[in-house]
């Protein structure tokens, strides 16, 4: 093991007893074989935290619990960019703690977005890391959470550390029926790009969760930065709905994460955030693939269809072979339904 291994893998122990995961009951289908996730993305919690910033993250988070008590979810994603890491320094944390304290007792998971995580101040220069909270140090905060479902990625994966898998259960016994595929596509301090051993260590977890429970089990996706592939789609006139009125911005490079994804008949659906303007999904040959909806009033906004923030519902059921359908929608600051559609 080299001088940097053992260094990374004591800083991992180190926030593992510092941050200890939480320990919960699996989670399950309930008793209708049905699961609902509501989606918030792009928060940008901690936005002017000496101005106008306290106010706008309490308008958000009235519209968090707002729309929980409304869907009554199974759980709660965060989709990344949780806050505005430029303006959030060493107390990152408590913002984190915040936003689970708010959703509790509903479960929740989190992925980082570009922006959580971000060396950077107001004007682009690079500042002290020394006082950043780091993307492993978020992570294993939140894992630690009472109702939190989120988990420090495998340590090969570093940087990407919000990179896993949590699995669902049916609802009467203990097989898999459902597979959440939680994803870092980077930023911040690292690379905006999908690694490439995060595409073969996912592979390898697919085809490993194939042989333990001996079929492909459905499996819904969850990463900050959008693919390519759903901007082609949409201008080549592909089956799109929704809302667009921001531009596509994907990652640097994908890592060959699309392709994998698309080659495993288990995986059905892929949704993300990053440009808040849009909310939008686009239906390929095998996987659809969704914007959440920008659930903030901080970050940035386009027109007034864009102002209105919300919030993406997604349920699956499960049948009793096995057979599994899907639908989505969103659940408006204002409390209507929209955009609901079947995928």
């Amino acid at each position: 093991m080299s001088y940097r291994q053992l260094s990374i893998t004591l800083s991992l122990l180190t926030l593992l007893l510092t941050f200890p995961p939480s320990s919960l009951a699996q989670l399950r289908l309930s008793p209708d074989n049905t699961f609902k996730l509501l989606q918030f993305a792009d928060l940008h919690e901690g936005e002017g935290p000496d101005s106008w910033g306290s106010a706008t993250d309490t308008r958000t988070e009235s519209f968090l619990v707002r729309a929980i008590t409304s869907e009554k979810p199974d759980l709660v994603v965060f989709s990344g960019d949780q806050i505005t890491g430029l303006n959030v320094f060493s107390n990152a944390t408590k913002y984190y703690q915040r936003l689970s304290d708010l959703v509790d007792p509903t479960p929740h998971t989190m992925i980082l977005g570009n922006h959580d995580a971000e060396p950077y101040d107001g004007n682009g220069d690079q500042s002290d890391p020394g006082a950043l909270t780091t993307r492993a140090d978020l992570i294993a905060f939140d894992s630690s959470q009472s109702n939190s479902y989120s988990k420090l990625g495998p340590e090969s994966l570093l940087p990407a550390v919000s990179t896993y898998v949590v699995d669902v259960l049916a609802a009467h016994d203990d097989s898999v029926a459902l597979q959440l595929v939680h994803l870092d596509s980077g930023g911040g301090g690292m690379h905006e790009e999908v690694q490439a051993n995060q595409v073969e260590w996912l592979k390898d977890e697919l085809n490993l969760r194939r042989m333990t429970n001996g079929r492909p089990v459905p499996a819904i996706v969850f990463i900050h930065i959008p693919f390519a592939e759903i901007e082609t789609t949409k201008e080549d006139g592909g089956n799109c709905w929704g809302v667009e009125l921001d531009g596509v911005t994907p990652t640097d490079s994908d890592g060959g994460l699309f392709d994998l994804l698309a080659s495993f008949e288990e995986v059905l659906a892929v949704f993300s955030g990053h440009d808040h303007c849009n909310s939008f999904c686009c239906a390929l040959p095998t996987l659809d693939l969704c914007f959440g909806r920008h659930s903030s009033f901080g970050g940035y906004s386009c027109d007034a269809q864009a102002k209105e923030i919300g919030a993406r519902g997604i349920e699956a059921k499960v049948d009793e072979d096995g057979g599994i359908q899907l639908k989505t929608w969103l659940r408006m600051f204002n409390g209507r339904v929209a955009e609901e559609h079947a995928l």
